[in-house]
């Protein structure tokens, strides 16, 4: 089955349309102290700037590990991944880097800050700019 340019940019275009948050993702700097107070200061610098959409997935049922207290009692947690999608050619993000979600269609989501893990949108019909990201400590 051949895709053709026009279904994939339509898909690119639908999926950016549920991008309704917004958000603002630095790079951490170099880490310089400040003369005047003493304190360590890290500049950040911005690297994206706009839509994007935060996802979870997952919900599975998963034994801890093989041999432990938990196991032998038949404990088992729920393991969710937490994903944050941009669009499609957003280019310039880097493990590391920290999104920090400026508005949102969800209240308790604005403000959330998330560090980008890894990529997760290398495949030939990509339509979104994927990234495995955690909570920011």
């Amino acid at each position: 089955m051949k895709i053709s340019a026009s279904f994939l940019a339509k898909a690119r275009r639908d999926a950016e349309s549920l991008m309704t948050d917004q958000c603002v993702v630095t790079r951490p700097g170099d880490t310089t102290t400040d003369p005047e107070t003493g304190l360590p200061d890290t500049g950040d610098t911005k690297v994206y700037e706009g839509r994007c959409k935060v996802q979870t997935s997952g919900g599975l049922a998963s034994e801890q590990t093989e041999g432990s207290a938990a196991q032998a009692m038949g404990a088992v947690s729920l393991v969710w991944s937490l994903y944050m999608h941009f669009p499609f050619g957003t280019d310039g993000l880097r493990a590391g880097d920290v999104a920090e979600l400026t508005e949102s269609a969800n209240p308790l989501l604005k403000g959330r800050r998330l560090r980008l893990v890894s990529p997760q949108s290398e495949k030939t019909h990509a339509t979104a700019c994927r990234w495995n990201v955690k909570e920011d400590a």
